[in-house]
């Protein structure tokens, strides 16, 4: 799950380093991963979770429920970053 997302945020961060003048040397690594994590994602659901569940499905309801756990807690820790920093 933390690949699959990934890379939206990074995007965004290298999009704002960008506008704020930061030299490409500086934002590579958000640059970088706005692409490589989308990769990771697909070889992750391919490699590893696809045969997982193919050998056995019931698997695919604790994968679910554990990506979900991981969405909320990430969502929970943005909502705690708005409330901090006054975000809206």
């Amino acid at each position: 799950m933390i690949e699959l997302t990934a890379s939206g945020r990074a995007a965004m961060v290298a999009a704002g380093l960008k506008r704020l003048g930061v030299g490409l040397d500086d934002r590579h690594y958000f640059d970088l991963h706005a692409v490589l994590d989308i990769r990771h994602s697909a070889m992750w659901n391919a490699e590893i979770i696809g045969p997982l569940v193919a050998e056995d499905p019931r698997r695919a309801v604790t994968i679910a429920e554990g990506a979900l756990m991981r969405l909320e807690c990430g969502a929970a820790c943005f909502r705690r970053y708005r409330e901090h920093f006054g975000w809206g």
